[in-house]
């Protein structure tokens, strides 16, 4: 069972991560043919859910101040996306059919790495690396979720919440580009703080009733996709509620002592990052390696080839990559100090 010992490892979200990254990878590869699957794009309402429920899980109980938060957020997501972008827009610049929707024109290359919503020069809301555009949307729940740290624990997850409501308010009242992360898919991230001050407190349910609004999550996603009756609009309510269902559930059984832990599938949620962020072009060069008329070769390799390029990017890149900037502050701060005494 879980406790407020808060074990490093929720195996429930780790699950669910790989589960929601390789349900966006197949999404896009079939796009390289005539499309389908359309609830594949779910998985990033369920990563919305879980990115909620972990900023509530690392700051609880501490006292965190909004810029050393903000820090270990940027460490962790910047440098891979930074890098996998320009790696995008490169390729993009050498071979302009390898990925048809990517544009490298310098403005948009600008605002994409500066994680500022905008539209690309084709008019569509996305950045150089298309995926990206939830990252944008992340970097404005963590700029609301730092700013909330300085209120009271006790009344922070009202503030985060009325924030979040706020912002989805401001994009219906002023609809133009200059709120595109004004979305009502931003009040997912209050359905994961939520969820996770129900989890420290133990008020969430069995790991029976936890069961069943699994398997009701995954029947509600299903019912959508089957009837075909899904629109951004309602996105929110007809693929926000079932991700909060889902991940409720999975957290309710694990809090009951019942999930199974899976080594594989707990790797592949510590690497479900770097997957989501190179799956685009891993899954381009099999496309045009291989090509793509047989779905029955080409989905199993797609999926294939992006867990192994984002298993290869965290092992070799991401871990690297941050465990580096994150040393190299540190010893800036301790030694800025001493340095100045000495030039003193």
């Amino acid at each position: 069972m879980l406790t407020a010992g808060r074990p490093a490892t929720l195996h429930s979200l780790q699950h669910l991560r790989a589960l929601a990254a390789l349900a966006v990878v197949l999404f896009h590869a079939l796009q390289w043919e005539d499309g389908g699957f359309e609830v594949g794009r779910a998985g990033v309402d369920v990563f919305f859910v879980i990115s909620g429920v972990i900023m509530w899980r690392v700051t609880a109980g501490r006292r965190v101040a909004p810029a050393d938060f903000l820090w270990r957020r940027a460490s962790r997501v910047v440098p891979g996306y930074w890098l996998a972008t320009l790696a995008v827009a490169a390729a993009a610049v050498a071979w302009r059919g390898f990925l048809p929707e990517v544009s490298p024109e310098p403005r948009h290359l600008v605002l994409s790495l500066a994680f500022i919503p905008h539209l690309d020069p084709y008019g569509r809301p996305f950045p150089t690396l298309p995926p990206g555009w939830t990252l944008d949307y992340e970097a404005v729940f963590y700029l609301l979720f730092a700013a909330c740290l300085l209120v009271p624990e006790r009344d922070r997850l009202a503030a985060i919440a009325g924030a979040l409501a706020l912002l989805a308010a401001a994009g219906f009242l002023f609809a133009s580009r200059y709120f595109l992360g004004a979305n009502p898919m931003v009040l997912e991230f209050a359905a994961g703080v939520w969820l996770s001050r129900r989890l420290e407190t133990g008020r969430l349910p069995s790991a029976a009733w936890g069961v069943g609004l699994v398997c009701l999550a995954l029947a509600a996603f299903a019912g959508v996709e089957a009837s075909g009756a899904f629109t951004e609009l309602w996105r929110p309510l007809l693929w926000g509620v079932p991700a909060t269902a889902l991940v409720a559930g999975a957290l309710s059984v694990e809090a009951g002592g019942a999930f199974p832990a899976l080594p594989l599938a707990t790797r592949l949620g510590d690497a479900s990052y770097a997957i989501y962020l190179w799956h685009l072009p891993a899954t381009a060069v099999l496309a045009h390696a291989l090509g793509y008329a047989n779905p029955w070769l080409f989905l199993p390799g797609a999926l294939a080839v992006s867990t192994v390029a984002g298993l290869a990017a965290w092992r070799w890149l991401e871990r690297p990559m941050t465990a580096a900037i994150r040393r190299a502050v540190a010893e800036f701060r301790r030694s800025g100090p001493a340095d100045q005494g000495r030039q003193g």
